[in-house]
């Protein structure tokens, strides 16, 4: 049980959003895990170790479940939110043609932030479902009845979450924008006088960002729920088989799967940081002297800020993860709850300064330790989910 409510303040990191939202999801969930707790505990004074092998199980499995639903429906809900409260305030603040062609830097941004969001929504529903099915086989059921157990993932992830992502981003929030720029904004200012060249060429990379966007969410979209279904039919194979063990191999081999995705995310991301500053890069005639001078200031290949603010980033998941460690040991403890919740409310901006980073001009040294961190605590924050 204390596994469990880990897990899930532990996956509250990537779920609960820093809107005014975010305090009533976060609250729900520790109210939902401390009520999971003192019932389990309730259970296991009440009942004789054969009722707890008989009915204590199916319990626990359906309370995980319970939270793991709302876990999974509340990400892609605060996701979506995230989204659409970005897209408001573009058309808003992008009401006509002059405010477009002055502001079109942030329109291709925010096409960008939908499919960098939406991706990472996709890999934590794959990451969800290893939760599923953690629960599952940790039920001491049967294969024939796990392999009946997993129809959930399945319901849920691929189900529910598939079809909500689908249709709230890929034919809603896209397809909004196009009706408002591309068919609103653009189009009003051709019928307006607009000059032709200036207007077509708006136009033109206007509808070849969206259509990028929307091709790379769909391609997301349908990258997880291929990946999901893979791992739902080879459990349910292998369970249908009775072989536990080969269906535990499943497991790792899909946790591996899904860190490969991650760190060629970080590769691919740090690659193209590289070619647009290697692109945009001119070298002045005191090259020399600068890369002397700016040698002068590293510490241990690196410069002072950039070391000091990957320190704290991992110091920061170190603290977190003393936080939810002690937590489980005693989730009454009200000054814990207050200590999470704070250092939740810190942990977007945390990540989004770690994440600026792969922006900045990185040495050789400076890239290595970025990518070490990262791994460092992705490892700690999987480990405190096991």
């Amino acid at each position: 049980m204390k596994k469990r409510i880990c897990v899930l303040l532990l996956l509250g990191l990537g779920v609960v959003s820093v809107s005014a939202c975010g305090d009533k999801v976060l609250s729900d969930s520790i109210s939902n895990a401390q009520d999971s707790f003192q019932a389990e505990e309730t259970s296991k004074s009440r009942d004789t170790e054969e009722t707890k092998e008989n009915t204590g199980d199916e319990e626990e499995k359906q309370i995980g479940f319970g939270e793991l639903n709302e876990v999974v429906s509340t990400d892609v809900e605060n996701t979506v939110s995230s989204i659409n409260a970005q897209y408001e305030k573009l058309v808003t603040d992008i009401d006509t043609y002059e405010k477009y062609l002055e502001n079109t830097d942030k329109v291709k941004a925010f096409y960008e932030q939908v499919c960098e969001d939406t991706k990472h929504l996709c890999i934590r529903m794959c990451e969800y479902s290893i939760n599923y099915a953690e629960e599952i086989m940790a039920s001491g059921k049967s294969g024939s009845d796990m392999y009946k157990d997993f129809e959930e993932l399945y319901d849920c992830i691929y189900d529910d979450a598939g079809d909500d992502i689908y249709d709230e981003i890929y034919d809603g929030i896209l397809d909004d924008i196009y009706d408002d720029i591309y068919d609103g904004v653009l189009d009003d200012a051709y019928d307006n006088g607009a000059p032709y060249d200036e207007w077509s060429d708006a136009r033109s990379d206007e509808y070849d960002w969206w259509s990028d966007a929307r091709s790379d969410v769909y391609d997301e979209w349908s990258d997880f729920r291929s990946d999901v279904y893979g791992f739902w039919s080879d459990m349910r194979s292998e369970l249908w088989d009775e072989d536990i063990e080969r269906a535990e191999e499943k497991i790792v081999d899909f946790r591996e799967d899904i860190e490969k995705i991650k760190s060629k995310d970080i590769q691919d991301d740090t690659q193209t940081s590289n070619e647009e500053k290697s692109n945009d890069e001119t070298i002045p005639e005191d090259t020399e002297n600068s890369e002397a001078n700016e040698n002068e200031e590293l510490v241990d290949g690196m410069h002072p800020e950039f070391k000091e603010a990957m320190d704290s980033y991992e110091a920061f998941y170190d603290k977190y993860c003393d936080i939810v460690k002690s937590y489980t040991e005693n989730p009454s403890d009200l000054k814990l709850l207050a200590d999470y919740t704070d250092i939740l409310a810190k942990e977007a901006e945390m990540a989004g300064k770690f994440k600026a980073w792969k922006d900045k001009d990185l040495n050789d040294v400076e890239l290595a330790y970025y990518v070490d961190v990262n791994n460092r605590v992705a490892k700690k924050l999987l480990e405190l989910a096991q």
